[in-house]
């Protein structure tokens, strides 16, 4: 039997500029802090309905700072979905029997709008230990909307035309010269994070990966992100908006409209795509070193 390789395990980068993504982030996270309390009828509600058990268990992650319900409603009120992103199963199915027991005359839902995602936030983190701690009022936000996504009229179709929007201009316009064969066989990953400022620009993004050149890469191309016809809202008002878009090197390169022309070109004549990958960021790199050619005139 022909010996495997060992794969080069590469740690994850982060871009240069996080720290102002870090400010604006804390902005959004200090909004929950400031609607919620250990007294009030909606925690009670929900300390009734958590085990011990499933709340000792809970784990915060730099990505999940707190556990909450997320959930809409059409435009006669009447729920049309529900989640949490709780990782646990059991805590799962706990606040989602809570949630449908709980009187929406106790929660408060100020400027209702069916393109309205409604947030309520159950478990925070009371310096290191999971803490039941609700708000009174269910935390509505509305998207951005970009002139793409215009005429969507609720939510669910909102969410998804702005994802097809923001992930097919990002895959465009992010240079897979920065690409390596490494990143190709080892899948290596992109894990972005930006914020729309209530002008509805991208005010800062924070990108992880393997690839340091790449990640900087994906990074510009997110920062030339369109500005949205109309910015976000909070319960009404102009507010900033999170995005989080964690996706692999080779998705990205698999959904690049230059990498589909060039593999229907070489479908035929090579069996596997991760060659095709390789080859066609092999192209790009060597464009953009004849540019750079060019440019100093050598």
């Amino acid at each position: 039997m022909p010996k495997t390789e060992p794969q080069e395990v590469l740690e994850i980068r982060q871009n240069d500029s996080i720290e102002i993504f870090n400010k604006y982030e804390a902005k959004i996270l200090q909004k929950v802090e400031d609607i919620s309390s250990y007294q009030n009828p909606i925690t009670t509600h929900f300390k009734k309905h958590i085990s011990r058990r499933a709340l000792k268990a809970v784990e915060f992650k730099e990505w999940r700072k707190n556990i909450y319900i997320e959930f809409t409603l059409d435009k006669y009120k009447r729920l049309t979905s529900i989640a949490s992103n709780t990782s646990s199963a059991k805590l799962e199915n706990q606040l989602k029997k809570a949630f449908k027991k709980l009187s929406f005359e106790a929660l408060q839902i100020e400027n209702f709008d069916p393109k309205y995602k409604y947030t309520l936030v159950i478990i925070q983190d009371l310096s290191g230990i999971p803490a039941v701690k609700c708000g009174v009022k269910a935390i509505g936000y509305i998207p951005p909307i970009y002139q793409e996504c215009s005429k969507e009229n609720n939510y669910q179709s909102l969410n998804k035309c702005n994802y097809m929007y923001i992930t097919n201009f990002l895959y465009d316009h992010v240079d897979l010269s920065y690409v390596s064969s490494l990143d190709i066989d080892n899948n290596h990953q992109i894990l972005p994070k930006f914020i729309i400022d209530k002008s509805g620009e991208v005010v800062a993004a924070k990108v992880e990966s393997q690839n340091k050149e790449f990640l900087e890469s994906y990074y510009k191309a997110i920062m030339k992100l369109p500005k949205a016809i109309a910015p976000a809202k909070l319960n009404g008002t102009n507010d900033y908006y999170g995005y989080n878009f964690p996706t692999s090197i080779k998705n990205i390169i698999r959904n690049n409209n230059d990498f589909k022309k060039f593999y229907y070109q070489r479908r035929f004549e090579a069996t596997d795509i991760k060659e095709i990958m390789k080859e066609f960021v092999a192209i790009e790199y060597q464009k953009r070193l004849n540019k750079l050619i060019y440019k100093v005139g050598f």
